[in-house]
């Protein structure tokens, strides 16, 4: 049996709080762009400035995630909203040059709420086995 340091059990819970947070983030950016789409385009600049306060949360999820000791699916999981994080940028800035995939912006916000879904899920789970993935280790 593992011995439970203090630090790890915070960044458990820290590493939770920021999963949470990016997780509403995501929900609160697609409001953004569904104002600059249907009331005004002038909400498109609160979309796309919104969007850089919370673009790092993922890199500081998966420091927290092997500092909690978590399973290195939820590292695994964690570098990936980083990878579609930087996806979205990309398909924003480089929108004029790449064409039609910048079509994939949309696409890749319905996966990245879907995986920070993802990671949010074995605290719901019933199974004690695997909510203490997180939480119990």
């Amino acid at each position: 049996m593992m011995v439970d340091r203090p630090y790890t059990r915070m960044a458990r819970i820290c590493f939770m709080t920021l999963a949470w947070l990016f997780t509403i983030s995501v929900a609160i950016q697609v409001f953004f762009a569904g104002l600059a789409l249907f009331v005004s385009p002038d909400n498109w600049l609160i979309h796309a400035n919104f969007a850089r306060y919370f673009s790092l949360l993922p890199l500081i999820m998966a420091v927290l995630a092997w500092t909690a000791r978590l399973p290195g699916k939820m590292i695994r999981r964690s570098l990936g909203l980083l990878g579609m994080t930087i996806g979205m940028f990309l398909t924003a800035v480089l929108s004029s040059r790449i064409g039609m995939l910048s079509a994939l912006h949309p696409v890749i916000a319905i996966m990245l709420f879907w995986s920070s879904i993802a990671i949010l899920r074995p605290l719901r789970d019933p199974n004690p086995k695997n909510a203490s993935l997180i939480m119990d280790r």
